[in-house]
């Protein structure tokens, strides 16, 4: 169960971090200023795993500082369209990718990755840094 939630609510997360495919990071930069991205994702239940091209501001921020905010767009599906955001800790290339890891990134955004015309190969070379985001509060509002 996601930290802060009770049962249900906990479910009703869970279900659309399984569906919605673009996530917002917000990292801050060394001068104190948030800096948002939409990112895709992966969520196994306890992480979150976002792929990010070496040496985008973001992996510059996390670099200095670790704190992240994490939100998805509004829930157009629930009657009171809440958000739901998280704060947590990101590791920056800690764990490197596994073979499982990749072929669910694959199978998740294979429609993305043809789109901009990459190679497996050339995706994961391309977006070679891993952070991985361990969610220390969850809420919905």
């Amino acid at each position: 169960m996601l930290p802060g939630l009770d049962e249900p609510t906990s479910e009703r997360a869970e279900r659309r971090l399984r569906e919605e495919r673009e996530i917002w990071i917000t990292t801050v930069r060394s001068d104190g200023q948030p800096q948002a991205s939409p990112v895709g994702f992966l969520w196994d239940g306890a992480e979150f795993l976002v792929l990010s091209q070496p040496g985008t501001p973001k992996i510059g921020n996390l670099a200095g500082n670790p704190k992240v905010a994490m939100h998805l767009d509004l829930d157009r599906d629930s009657e009171d369209g809440s958000v739901l955001t998280l704060e947590g800790v990101a590791t920056l290339d800690g764990e490197p990718l596994s073979a499982d890891e990749a072929a669910t990134y694959v199978d998740r955004y294979q429609d993305v990755i043809r789109a901009a015309q990459l190679t497996e190969q050339e995706l994961f070379a391309e977006f070679s840094s891993v952070i991985r985001v361990r969610p220390t509060r969850v809420r919905f509002h």
